[in-house]
């Protein structure tokens, strides 16, 4: 088991991401955003976009540099909801990357842009 302090913020690892509906969970890779104790928070990425809705697309942040974050293809982090699971339980794998600092301050101006004009 991977313990809490080999993962940092805006690390990007593999989870066990929830859909919406709670009952069910996808491998996927997150973005983590927040570490506190023994549960950690985190924006679910996904290479989905093009077939998604204007409205969805509005929550999607597109990485620029997708691929020193040690993604496969060009990937969008989804701040529509931030997730919380337990470290243990969702951080079983070394982390895949990390954010570069343009795509973390471009994400951070994105989210504060997204959430004035909501």
């Amino acid at each position: 088991m991977t313990s809490e302090g080999q993962f940092h913020l805006m690390d990007v690892v593999i989870a066990e991401v929830p859909y919406d509906d709670g009952k069910s969970f996808k491998t996927r890779p997150a973005l983590v955003v927040m570490m506190d104790g023994q549960e950690a928070a985190f924006y679910k990425i996904t290479s989905k976009y093009a077939e998604k809705s204007v409205q969805i697309q509005k929550r999607y942040f597109p990485l620029e540099f997708w691929r020193e974050a040690g993604l496969s293809k060009a990937s969008y982090v989804d701040v529509h909801r931030a997730y919380v699971l337990a470290t243990d339980y969702m951080m079983q794998r070394p982390p895949l990357g990390k954010l570069a600092p343009e795509d973390r301050d471009n994400l951070f101006q994105f989210i504060t842009d997204l959430r004035k004009n909501s």
